[in-house]
């Protein structure tokens, strides 16, 4: 019988009882368990030759085993200085006792499952009053209230549902390839689970959860929807913390075990990696059998086992590609790309077809892209593609550093071509135009201005982006170097279907359009066939009073209502949900599109930065209030109206003298002002 321990009244777990028999533990490696570790990677086959690799640093193997190669680093393991302040307490008991129970999917190793079942709670219990401990996290400031409404529209639309099934809307397993989410609402509190929204990086250095640049609003609406607190609540009630209070008895015992399970390898960077045989010792020797992963599927297990090929290590760029799960959305040698199952989640502009809601293919991108810009890209920065719903992620420092040079390292065939010295800059402006050109700003923005017909990506800075070489071989043949693309093709067989320019030479039209675009935009004539008129030529201004314009805006849809102050505030009313959406300080908006455009009838705000305020308002749940007009006061300041339950509720916003907004509710006889700061 385990000795007491007189502080705690408990059995006392002491790290010895872990030392069980290698036959014991292999046995508990190859117990069938009901969901295998969930790596992407592998369950899509994306890897290929890279697979047994792909898991090693999946399932962290190669945080123990030192002497892998430098492309098989360990993603790392969630950072746990905060535990005991971020994570419910019943939880982690529970997570601890039976990682594959509690967190069906995961990639943590079942430490415990040497002990007998019976001690196994103990233990667990022991551990979680450690990381109870330390609490070394502030919360979040949150907005008053969530939306979980919008929280499920941005959890379909901007990227989370390429990798992971919606615990609320799809429970039950996730296919392969998903990462199930199943066990956050009991693992997170509201304010734990919209700072990690926020910023997954500082928990999770390995980049597996990157970064998808959320506003708090946005965070705090996803984690929400996520927690399936769809009721009206304001966010101080929403999902308490069930913090567990440290014994200092079990705490101790729990630093101990700790320490001698090598926790810190996997969730500590830095930390020295515990004696155990090196890689090549154990690769291809099947899994591990001092920290056994219980639920290893069989095809898992023989991935492991297999012997390893001689020569080189995996290719990091497909490694990579497979680790970070880039396939979720990119395509590239005919891998990856979204599942079936997740194609109606990518959205868009749908004048573009497919181009227009998928991102794009990864096939021939070293070529493509220069270096600078490639790594731009890989960071999250320099997006062209604003009809794109779905959001490129920063991964910060988990790995992309090295992808431009290993891009450009696959796809570039030797030295490439330079741009002809030169050319024709006038006769590249005439042919980008509608008017004696091939009209290429029918569809791609020039100088500032969008596409006439549709918003393809604009041509402002292409020559500081792509490869001359394959900007001319796009020009040339579009479908080659972007397939399905809506693109025509100008210059069939190298033939100038324009022959009125430049005598007709394709070679010389193409080096023409390049240095067109090369040169400085600021004050360079426009091509022709745009409308005349410049920019603040249809801006609105307001002077004496407010203006109230009905319009539709990128992001908030065709029941905007756009409100504009003398003093400089402005905001954008949601008719929709019934709340705000928007706001900025500076000039108001241009309303050229909104009175001459059928196609695209969407406003802009002209100032800067505009701040997304739809977390910062009352969040109905889905079509419990109907919006019933505005009227205006005197000085013409709008009071919206709408329902709620049969109620009628009135909304004024108006300046609140300092820069900021404040916003006034009426619901029968009471009446509340709080403000709208951003």
């Amino acid at each position: 019988m385990p000795r007491r321990d007189r502080a705690a009244g408990r059995p006392k777990v002491t790290a010895s009882r872990f030392k069980a028999a290698p036959a014991l533990l292999l046995a508990l490696a190859l117990d069938a368990a009901p969901a295998a570790p969930a790596v992407p990677g592998f369950d899509r086959d994306t890897a290929g030759d890279a697979s047994s690799g792909l898991l090693a640093t999946e399932l962290n193997c190669t945080a123990c085993h030192a002497g892998a190669p430098p492309a098989l680093k360990p993603k790392g393991a969630p950072d746990l200085s905060g535990a005991g302040a971020r994570l419910h307490g019943d939880w982690l008991i529970a997570f601890l006792a039976d990682p594959d129970a509690a967190h069906p999917g995961t990639t943590m190793p079942h430490p415990l499952a040497a002990l007998p079942e019976a001690e196994r709670g103990d233990a667990a219990e022991a551990i979680a009053h450690h990381l109870a401990t330390r609490r070394d996290w502030k919360p979040p400031k949150l907005f008053k209230y969530a939306s979980p409404e919008t929280g499920r529209t941005l959890f379909a639309r901007i990227g989370c549902a390429a990798c992971h099934n919606d615990p609320v809307d799809e429970p039950g397993a996730a296919e392969p390839g998903l990462v199930p989410l199943g066990h956050v609402a009991a693992k997170f509190p509201f304010p734990a689970l919209t700072d990690f929204l926020m910023r997954p990086l500082d928990h999770r250095r390995g980049g597996r959860m990157p970064d998808m640049k959320l506003t708090p609003g946005e965070a705090a609406d996803i984690a929400a929807h996520l927690l399936g607190s769809h009721e009206l609540a304001e966010n101080d009630h929403r999902a308490p913390h069930r913090p567990l209070k440290p014994d200092p008895a079990k705490a101790r015992a729990g630093a101990e075990l700790y320490s001698e399970l090598n926790c810190a390898a996997c969730h500590e960077p830095g930390a020295p990696a515990p004696p155990a045989p090196g890689y090549a010792e154990i690769a291809g020797r099947g899994p591990c059998t001092s920290l056994p992963y219980p639920s290893l599927s069989a095809a898992q297990r023989q991935t492991l086992s297999a012997p390893q090929p001689e020569g080189a290590p995996p290719v990091p760029l497909a490694h990579t590609l497979s680790a970070l799960n880039c396939y979720a959305c990119h395509g590239r040698g005919g891998v990856g790309g979204p599942l079936a199952t997740r194609e109606p989640f990518f959205t868009g502009d749908p004048t573009l077809g497919d181009e227009g809601r998928f991102p794009p293919h990864l096939d021939g991108v070293g070529r493509k892209l220069k270096s600078a810009a490639l790594a731009a890209a890989l960071a999250g920065e320099g997006g062209v593609r604003p009809y794109l719903e779905t959001r490129m992620p920063v991964f910060g420092d988990a790995g992309t550093a090295h992808l431009a040079a290993a891009f450009a390292a696959a796809d570039l065939p030797g030295e490439e071509p330079a741009a002809p010295g030169g050319a024709d800059v006038d006769a590249g402006r005439v042919l980008l135009g509608t008017e004696g050109g091939v009209g290429c700003i029918s569809c791609h923005g020039v100088g500032g201005r969008r596409g006439l017909a549709m918003r393809a990506l604009s041509l402002d800075g292409a020559p500081g982006r792509y490869r001359y070489g394959w900007f001319r071989d796009n020009l040339l043949d579009p479908a080659s170097t972007r397939p399905g693309t809506l693109m025509p093709a100008f210059w069939p067989g190298g033939e100038a279907s324009n022959t009125a320019v430049l005598g007709g030479d394709a070679e010389a039209q193409i080096a023409a359009i390049w240095a067109y675009l090369d040169t400085a935009a600021e004050g360079r004539p426009l091509p022709p066939g745009f409308p005349d008129h410049d920019s603040t030529a249809f801006e609105i201004t307001p002077t004496d009073r407010p203006v109230v314009q009905r319009t539709m805006v990128e992001g908030v849809g065709a029941q905007a209502i756009a409100v504009g102050f003398p003093t400089g505030v402005h905001f954008v009313y949601d008719a929709e949900t019934c709340r705000v959406a928007l706001a900025w300080r500076g000039r108001f908006i241009d309303g050229y599109k909104t009175w001459f455009s059928r196609l695209d009838p969407t406003a802009e705000p002209l100032g800067e930065p505009v701040a997304d305020l739809r977390g910062d308002g009352p969040s109905p749940a889905h079509g419990a209030r109907r919006f019933g007009g505005y009227r205006l006061d005197p000085s013409g300041v709008p009071t919206f109206l709408y329902h709620e339950d049969g109620v009628l509720i009135e909304e004024r916003i108006a300046p609140d003298g300092e820069g900021d907004l404040t916003r006034t509710l009426t619901r029968g006889e009471l009446t509340e002002t709080e403000p709208i700061r951003w």
